[in-house]
């Protein structure tokens, strides 16, 4: 009995461990943490460390076949999908996130493409993958 909660236990652990910093363990899916909620802007962090600060929320949602992201930027609303990349073997890279919208801060290229550092139900960290002025900028969100 003891040796059979051991291991229970321990499978417990190394299935719910994920590929982000956090959380630990958790029972909901990446999707489930990450949809429907509006994530406010907290902080963007530069890679000098500098911290910028901006209005922004954006918000993520499947609707039926579709993933439909949302991003105020300023109190202007712009409407793009989302999507997780794909990785080997047909699976999904539920680490990073692919974007299609079109804002101010992105005229020329609406694909952008986000590592996915924290994602918890109250807290959300991207790290931005998306070219010299703004690659490996840090993305801090906070449930709105």
């Amino acid at each position: 009995m003891k040796n059979t909660l051991l291991i229970l236990s321990a499978i417990i652990v190394l299935a719910s461990c994920g590929k982000y910093e956090k959380p630990f363990i958790t029972f909901k899916s990446p999707e489930k943490r990450l949809i429907d909620k509006t994530w406010k802007l907290d902080k963007i962090v530069d890679t000098t460390g500098a911290e910028i600060t901006s209005n922004q929320t954006i918000s993520f949602s499947i609707s039926g076949s579709d993933s439909v992201l949302v991003r105020t930027v300023d109190n202007v609303t712009y409407t793009g999908t989302w999507n997780w990349l794909a990785a080997l073997e047909g699976k999904l890279d539920k680490q990073r996130i692919e974007t299609f919208i079109n804002t101010p801060l992105n005229p020329s290229n609406p694909k952008l493409v986000y590592d996915v550092k924290v994602l918890s139900s109250k807290k959300m960290e991207l790290v931005d993958l998306n070219g010299a002025t703004t690659a490996s900028y840090r993305y801090y969100f906070i449930k709105e």
